[in-house]
């Protein structure tokens, strides 16, 4: 849960946007090497982390979508 009275941070806005994209990149392996293991557990707070991550650097947040193939 990120405190509303954190105060002043770096935000996405204020990066490079190289930093951006590696960040991003960051958060996508990490929620890719969740999903491997099966287990939605690990993926549910996996994703929950990214969430706040990127919500945290003033983004809109992350959502992960399963797909299955019937």
């Amino acid at each position: 849960m990120i405190d509303p009275n954190i105060g002043k941070t770096l935000g996405l806005k204020d990066m490079h946007p190289m930093q951006i994209k590696m960040l991003m990149e960051f958060v996508d392996l990490t929620l890719q090497l969740a999903s491997l293991t099966n287990d939605m557990e690990i993926l549910e707070e996996t994703e929950a982390a990214a969430d706040d991550l990127v919500k945290i650097f003033g983004g809109n947040g992350v959502e992960v979508t399963i797909e299955t193939d019937h």
